[in-house]
């Protein structure tokens, strides 16, 4: 039995986002549907289903019509560093896509812990705002195993910043690449608002992995 995780990610809706130019991302989106990479021309094609009144680009046509809802298809240049091909790169199947709130919603399944790691350094990477919504941890996985959600979106701005600044700078590291001073500086903060933001950070997220 394998000991995957499941994911469930939320991206946003500008580029890479295939569907950037399509939808405005305000009506939900079901169904996303993607083929592979079309030979030579280097293209994919995306359907989708969505309300029939849906707005969309003159790029995308309606190639079904459901009643109330429709199937819609559009054809864009295969980019390398959107989510969908993340995905291939790494040989991870999508499991699903959902477009709601105006951000794109991303499910697959990772085998184990370093895939998973390395498909959000990706993401990440080329979408700065990436949240993880939901992991979820296979149940034949090993009981010593012990994976936690942690939402971001429970840290303030300010505190992600302050939070990264000092992790890039080697604050948290033993030795220490740089002390609070230091970093404080790099922020434009006094040290004592610095050490209040850390702490803040630190008992949000310590609240969700010990409790």
């Amino acid at each position: 039995m394998g000991s995957g995780i499941r994911a469930e990610v939320s991206l946003p809706m500008t580029s890479p986002s295939p569907f950037a130019e399509i939808v405005d991302g305000s009506t939900p989106v079901y169904s996303v549907a993607r083929s592979g990479p079309n030979g030579d021309a280097d293209t994919v094609v995306f359907e989708f289903i969505a309300d029939a009144d849906l707005s969309v680009s003159d790029d995308a046509e309606v190639v079904f019509d459901y009643g109330a809802r429709a199937a819609y298809r559009f054809e864009t240049a295969c980019r390398s560093d959107s989510p969908f091909s993340v995905l291939d790169r790494h040989g991870v199947p999508l499991s699903g896509t959902t477009i709601r709130d105006g951000r794109l919603i991303v499910t697959f399944h990772a085998a184990d812990l370093p895939t998973l790691r390395s498909v959000l350094d990706d993401f990440r990477e080329s979408c700065a705002d990436m949240q993880v919504l939901q992991l979820l941890q296979s149940s034949s996985a090993s009981e010593e195993s012990d994976l936690v959600t942690v939402d971001r979106s429970e840290l303030t701005e300010r505190q992600r910043e302050v939070l990264t600044a000092a992790y890039e700078a080697g604050y948290f590291d033993h030795p220490k690449g740089a002390n609070a001073g230091e970093v404080a500086e790099s922020l434009g903060i006094d040290r004592s608002t610095f050490s209040e933001h850390v702490a803040a950070a630190q008992r949000k997220l310590l609240s969700t992995v010990l409790t």
